[in-house]
């Protein structure tokens, strides 16, 4: 505890004197204090201020770590601090970076056990990629299963040098400065890898000719399954659109279905990474063949510790069949309402009967103008609200791709709930904010109202969630969104429930404006006696 209360001390003093620098900044500053105790315990005699000082530029250039002292008298005053320190746990430091200041992400500690559970009698070769986003579990777990011989790997050199620390007395571990978003990082295969890529960021990687996807953790999946030995097991921590994403994604799950065995998906709670709002899932994959696939959920108990809520298994037909490895979907399959669904009647793919595309994106709206423009706040559970529409002054012409025509559906691409609506064409042009998606059928085909229904409906709002990027805020994609499904009845058939419901909505519109005339009516005359 003493160790620890000195550390902190010392990471105070940092900050203090760095003027509340990032995490990443102090560490630098940890470790150029502790190179520079370390090169001049090998030098006869006391140092005074100044070589302490240049002995520590010098390391500094030696290990390529970017000096973040302002000043020499700011570097003096965090060595005598630093003096008074025996030893340094470096674990404990880089698992107290805080990931709103440095974007740090670590892994938390039941799902690093689930993680752990890959661990195996005849496990030898190990490889814990970005080593640093796993502490403080490090050295417990080398010293646990000691028997295994382990490489550690970080991208910066930062990271790369403190875990060497924290190893530097381990035989039986290897860090390395790697690259896991590189081709051929590493020559070594490994009997289990663990790895928390890095998802959620927008830029991409360069190496376009030797992965299948650009995303940094499709690149990260893909390159570290390549490093699997023949009896190899990968357990790894994706993003949700691993699981439902068309295009370059689909075909790195069916490259996965098809070369490698796809053993378990769970599906992690909302929340489970605070860094990131982020729906995550962890995947195990190993060397052979896909037969059976463990499915589960896990979600948090009211005590926020994590609880297994749903489990089943596949079999790679069904994967086939669906695919996607969308775990809604897998899990609806098996549930009555979803049987039905796929026994009543032909179903389609929506992109194979309607047109869908995202609305534009408008820097400078105003309350007048000769163009509406729906936001998602006109949306309502049944109608648009035009009356509220905000407008833009522009030329139908440069707006041609965008305005919206009678029987559009509109959904909100972004917020917190799904609402459904369908456009009925104004006196004036409009056009959708660039935060909606916009569903266009071909209207010989599939009714607009017919298919708002059945978006409405439980069984569509789990298919709806199925494309839903976002675990707590709805993040819908329209390229994922034209994938989904819907039941495909002849268009005479959807007409005439389309007839109903709208009958029936006039109706209950009529009804609920007859009772609120009313209700204010009383209020008044009531109001007016007291």
């Amino acid at each position: 505890m003493e160790i620890v209360k000195a550390e902190m001390k010392l990471y105070d003093a940092c900050r203090k004197v760095l003027n509340d620098a990032s995490d990443r900044t102090i560490l630098s500053a940890i470790f150029l204090l502790s190179r520079t105790r370390q090169a001049l315990d090998g030098r006869k005699g006391a140092a005074g201020e100044e070589q302490i000082y240049n002995t520590m530029l010098e390391q500094a250039d030696m290990e390529k770590v970017t000096n973040p002292f302002l000043s020499s008298e700011d570097f003096i005053y965090n060595y005598r601090i630093f003096e008074d320190i025996e030893v340094i746990d470096w674990e404990f430091l880089l698992a107290i970076e805080d990931p709103k200041m440095s974007g740090a992400v670590h892994i938390p500690s039941e799902i690093f056990k689930m993680m752990e559970e890959r661990f195996q009698p005849d496990t030898n070769q190990v490889l814990i990629a970005e080593g640093q986003k796993f502490a403080p579990f490090l050295k417990k777990t080398i010293d646990r299963y000691s028997h295994c011989q382990y490489v550690i790997t970080a991208q910066e050199e930062l990271y790369a040098a403190i875990l060497k620390e924290v190893f530097t007395d381990s035989a039986n571990v290897v860090v390395e400065q790697a690259n896991v978003y590189t081709y051929e990082f590493l020559q070594q295969k490994f009997d289990l890898i663990l790895a928390l890529p890095a998802f959620g960021t927008r830029s991409l990687v360069d190496e376009t000719t030797k992965f299948i996807c650009r995303e940094y953790e499709m690149v990260a999946l893909e390159n570290l399954l390549l490093h699997l030995s023949p009896d190899g097991q990968l357990a790894i921590i994706m993003p949700a659109k691993i699981t439902f994403a068309g295009a370059q994604i689909r075909e790195l799950r069916n490259f996965i279905q098809e070369m490698y065995c796809l053993e378990e998906i769970s599906e992690l709670p909302n929340g489970a990474f605070r860094t990131t709002g982020i729906k995550t899932y962890l995947l195990c994959i190993s060397t052979g063949h896909t037969e059976d696939v463990m499915i589960k959920r896990y979600d948090f108990d009211s005590d926020k510790k994590m609880v297994l809520r749903d489990e089943s298994f596949v079999v790679a037909s069904e994967l086939v069949e669906q695919g996607d490895w969308n775990l809604d979907k897998l899990f609806a399959r098996q549930d009555e309402e979803w049987k039905h669904f796929m026994e009543r009647g032909s179903r389609i793919r929506l992109r194979e009967v309607a047109q869908v595309f995202r609305g534009k994106s408008i820097s400078h709206k105003r309350s007048t103008g000769n163009v509406g423009v729906i936001n998602i706040s006109q949306i309502g559970e049944y109608n648009i609200d035009y009356d509220g529409l905000e407008y833009i002054d522009e030329t139908e012409r440069k707006l041609t791709n965008y305005l919206l025509q009678d029987g559009d559906v509109l959904l909100p691409a972004r917020g917190t709930t799904t609402r459904v609506a369908v456009f009925e064409e104004q006196d004036y042009p409009c056009i959708a904010s660039s935060n909606i998606v916009i569903i266009r059928p071909q209207k010989d085909l599939l009714s607009s109202v017919y298919l708002k229904m059945f978006l409405d409906s439980p069984l569509g709002g789990k298919i709806l969630a199925s494309a839903q990027q976002g675990a707590t805020v709805v993040n819908l994609s329209y390229k994922d969104l034209q994938e989904i499904e819907i039941p495909f009845p002849p268009i005479e058939k959807q007409n005439e429930l389309a007839a109903e419901y709208e009958k029936e909505l006039q109706i209950y519109t009529e009804s609920m404006k007859q009772a609120e005339d009313r209700w204010q009516t009383v209020v008044k005359k009531l109001q007016s006696e007291l």
